[in-house]
């Protein structure tokens, strides 16, 4: 995950991971803030579900979506 790039997208918007947090509460995604600061740092993962919810919030196409949460494989 780009976390630099993901909390760059969100600042621009004007908003903080406080805003975020009660984003993904309201769509039924019951995450606390500290987890997501645990995502952001890597030490666990967004679900899928999550994902989706964040790129609706945040109004992510399914291009910025990939860029930012998926690293790309290297075989």
């Amino acid at each position: 995950m780009k976390s630099n790039e993901f909390l760059g997208r969100l600042k621009s918007m004007g908003k903080n991971v406080d805003w975020l947090e009660s984003q993904m509460n309201e769509s039924g995604e019951q995450v606390s803030r500290s987890a997501i600061y645990k995502k952001l740092r890597g030490e666990s993962e967004f679900t899928a579900q999550q994902i989706k919810v964040i790129s609706k919030v945040m109004n992510f196409t399914n291009d910025e979506m990939l860029d930012i949460f998926f690293e790309e494989l290297v075989s």
